[in-house]
């Protein structure tokens, strides 16, 4: 099973010699998300994206990890069109950033790294239209600056995020939930179970000095954008609700797990 992260399938150093003459595709499709209905989020995303994108995490044995749920059906992203172009109102930062990625590891400094597998990168001119990364002197051109940007600031906002959900872990205000989707096209019925969210009751009884906790480190307004975008759930699925309503159960939504029925295994969440 594959150790590199979702959508990386090579990661390689990026080497103002090897790759001089590597451009960076235009237009830049998104094709490459289609094989996934979830998406990685950080905590600093969360307010943006929470009205267009319903968040929820998955449980993991180093903290629960937030992610996007970008698609009705598993494995399937029901938000990039026939052209590779992105159909929502908020692209989460994940695909923003590849395929650049830092590249970490005990007693190594980080470096940029790219997926030097992605269709992104062509090696040259003749390989289709593009931009450069490197200049004619071998300095990085303002577009491969801003994307260097872009993958430190999220290696940040990476290490914040995780210690958010170890916090709501260690607070103990997760609960799981089962989310009921139909799918935009079919109108198949899918159910995510193995997912978790946060407990409004839980939340609402917490300590005053557990609630400081979470205030201090400056992830209330997280919490709170992550349960608003849980009713972003049926606006992500109001097409087809439309067309297809239940009398008597609304075709998307999220709610508690019945403890007797609750299965949190991450395989069944991917």
């Amino acid at each position: 099973m594959s150790t590199l992260p979702l959508f990386y399938r090579s990661v390689v150093p990026l080497d103002r010699h090897a790759h001089r003459a590597w451009r960076l595709a235009q237009p830049q499709s998104l094709a490459f998300a289609c094989g996934s209905h979830l998406v990685p989020a950080l905590v600093d995303e969360l307010g943006a994206a929470c009205r267009h994108l319903p968040v929820v995490f998955l449980p993991e044995s180093a903290g629960p990890v937030a992610v996007f749920l970008v698609g009705a059906a598993p494995e399937q992203c029901g938000l990039v069109d026939e052209a590779g172009a992105w159909t929502a109102r908020y692209l989460p930062a994940y695909l923003r950033r590849f395929p650049f990625i830092l590249g970490e590891g005990e007693g190594v400094e980080p470096m940029i790294c790219i997926d030097a597998e992605s269709d992104l990168l062509l090696p040259d001119a003749a390989a289709g239209p593009g931009l450069p990364l490197f200049a004619e002197d071998g300095g990085a051109t303002p577009l491969l600056q801003e994307r260097i940007r872009l993958v430190s600031d999220y290696a940040e906002a990476a290490r914040r995020t995780a210690a958010f959900g170890r916090l709501l872990r260690d607070l103990g205000v997760l609960r799981p939930l089962t989310v009921r989707l139909q799918h935009p096209a079919t109108g198949e019925g899918h159910t995510l179970h193995g997912v978790l969210g946060v407990d409004e009751a839980a939340l609402a009884g917490l300590p005053e000095a557990a609630f400081a906790q979470l205030r201090g480190a400056g992830f209330l307004a997280a919490v709170y954008a992550h349960l608003i975008s849980l009713q972003a759930i049926s606006d992500f699925l109001l097409p087809t609700a439309a067309a297809r309503a239940d009398a008597t159960e609304p075709p998307g939504g999220a709610v508690p797990a019945h403890p007797a029925s609750t299965d949190t295994r991450t395989d069944d969440a991917a």
